[in-house]
């Protein structure tokens, strides 16, 4: 609306602006000749110097007496004859299909033969057609489009993360009223049947549906700390060593293989990135059939972690999808009941904080997470180290971590492996 409102304006101030120019120059022109005309002074033909082309002079019966040359044999310009009293007056006539002329028309004087001056002409071309509302149309699209554009994609991104909590809170809202219903529901039959409801399947009931609840409501605050809060100041972290000390605080379950190259140390929060890796080593294991294989290493100046599993794996459409909040395939509602599907959202949102990268990439076998975080300064030296559970440096090719150590056992390392003594 303000375009067209702007393009009206805009075209009536140019029709003025042309129209009143060519009527002064008319008039300037009659003037002139008039004066002459007064005096006996008017030459054959009438010279023109300006843009004003057609002169003439016209007696009380309509003949024309002189003219320019452009005007010579044309009928009288007009049928005009200003009174005594207003002795200039402007015109645009319009003859059959010709181009309309524009005319000052000028009395000679006050007598009733007096001769009239017409001094005019043809119509501007911005005026006679509407090639000037096309240009202004054209100019207000041009205009449009960018604008239009600009504006869609301020205001999308002003509503875009609108839409996002929207869409969060609405998730989130289906995904606690699940455990909470099922608590409902057990508690209410406790309480309407107690004499056919066994009290301590209830229990185990309402302990699992509140330990889902709590899973959730824990990773939700996480997720607000990483948005909310300021971060706390990084510190530097030995990649290496961290992994190694996730794996060995695992339980039982699916070996994990740790194959730490070099010293790839970053800067950052140690607890953020550990859970990080604590996600990854629980995902992995979860979908794992008989081991889990994690390597660290740097690679052109970025620290990678990689957690490989032999298990069904990720389909390629289904690759970013996992990393959104409470999206849980198939295959990881029926092995984990109990997750609050908020693990890779936050594994991915603490590896953007840390300005580096969370993906899934192609493998042989199985899933392969990778992590990809800015180096926080030179590798060290050639070697594949890693830290054993108590903190003593070794360094064999790779450390195999079973599920638990035996009681009263410590881990040493062999050239073939790692032993149990």
């Amino acid at each position: 609306m303000a375009l067209v409102v702007g393009g009206v304006a805009l075209d009536l101030a140019i029709r003025y602006r042309i129209q009143n120019e060519v009527f002064f120059a008319a008039e300037q022109a009659a003037a002139r000749w008039s004066a002459a005309a007064r005096n006996g002074a008017v030459p054959r033909p009438i010279p023109t110097l300006t843009d004003i082309t057609l002169v003439q002079l016209v007696d009380a019966r309509g003949r024309v007496v002189d003219s320019s040359r452009e005007a010579a044999g044309m009928r009288p310009l007009s049928t005009l004859r200003p009174p005594a009293d207003d002795r200039l007056q402007e015109r645009t006539e319009c003859p059959g299909q010709d181009r309309c002329v524009m005319l000052m028309a000028n009395r000679v004087s006050p007598a009733a033969d007096s001769p009239v001056v017409y001094a005019g002409t043809a119509q501007p071309s911005l005026l006679a057609t509407h090639t000037l509302e096309y240009v202004i149309a054209a100019g207000g699209v041009l205009i449009l489009v960018p604008v239009a554009w600009m504006t869609w994609w301020a205001v999308g991104r002003t509503l875009r993360p609108v839409e996002r909590e929207r869409q969060f809170a609405s998730t989130t809202s289906h995904e606690l009223r699940t455990p909470i219903a099922g608590l409902r529901a057990r508690l209410e039959e406790a309480l309407l049947y107690p004499d056919d409801v066994d009290p301590r399947d209830t229990i185990q009931g309402a302990l699992r549906a509140t330990g889902r609840l709590e899973a959730i409501v824990d990773d939700l605050l996480l997720l607000t700390r990483l948005r909310g809060a300021d971060a706390a100041p990084p510190e530097l972290v030995e990649l290496g060593a961290l992994v190694t000390e996730e794996v060995s605080a695992l339980g039982s379950g699916v070996p994990v293989r740790v194959r730490a190259v070099g010293d790839v140390r970053v800067r950052g929060s140690r607890i953020q990135l550990a859970r990080v890796v604590g996600n990854l080593l629980s995902n992995a294991r979860r979908h794992a059939v008989s081991a889990v294989t994690v390597s660290v290493e740097s690679v052109d100046g970025q620290a990678l972690v990689a957690v490989t599993d032999d298990g069904a794996g990720v389909p390629p459409a289904d690759r970013e999808r996992v990393f959104e909040r409470f999206v849980r395939l198939d295959e990881a509602r029926r092995r984990d009941t109990g997750g609050s599907g908020l693990g890779l959202a936050i594994s991915r949102d603490i590896a953007r904080a840390h300005k580096g990268t969370l993906r899934i990439e192609d493998s042989p076998v199985g899933a392969r997470f990778v992590l990809m975080l800015p180096l926080a300064g030179t590798a060290g030296a050639a070697g594949e180290w890693t830290v054993a559970p108590r903190g003593t440096a070794v360094k064999p090719r790779w450390n195999i971590w079973p599920a638990r150590r035996p009681p009263g056992r410590s881990m040493s390392a062999t050239a073939s492996g790692d032993a149990w003594e």
